[in-house]
C-alpha cells in the first residue's frame, strides 16, 4: 500500500470510530483456495488474481485488499488499460475493500 492509500484508511478508520461503530472480529490468516482471474469488461485486460471465498454463482461485490493473490493495476480501482474506473474505496467491516461497480468487471 501507498502513503496515501494508508492515510486515507486511517482518515476512514478513523472516521468509522468517531460514528460508534462496534468493533468486530479479525479475518481469518489462511485465504481461500478459490482462485479467480478478474478481467475488465470492457478492454479484457487482467486486473487480479483473487482469492474468492464463497461459491462460483456468486457475484464479485466487493474485493478485500487482503485477498488480492496478484495486482495487475496500478492504483486498484481503474483499469490499467482503458482507464476506467470499476471500483471504489471503502472500509468494509473494519477492513479496506473496494466495491465493485456492477457491470466493469467479469469474472474467470
Amino acid at each position: 500500500m501507498t502513503a496515501l492509500m494508508r492515510a486515507r484508511v486511517a482518515l476512514l478508520l478513523a472516521a468509522t470510530l468517531r460514528s460508534g461503530a462496534r468493533g468486530l472480529a479479525a479475518p481469518r490468516k489462511k485465504l481461500p483456495k478459490r482462485r479467480v482471474d478478474l478481467t475488465c469488461s470492457g478492454c479484457s485486460a487482467k486486473l487480479f488474481r483473487y482469492a474468492k471465498g464463497n461459491g462460483a454463482e456468486s457475484q464479485l461485490v466487493k474485493i478485500y485488499d487482503e485477498r488480492i493473490v496478484k495486482d495487475f493495476t496500478e492504483d486498484q480501482q481503474t483499469c490499467p488499460q482503458c482507464g476506467t474506473e470499476f471500483a471504489r474505496e471503502a472500509i468494509v467491516h473494519g477492513r479496506l475493500a473496494y466495491k465493485v461497480i456492477s457491470g466493469k468487471v467479469s469474472m474467470k
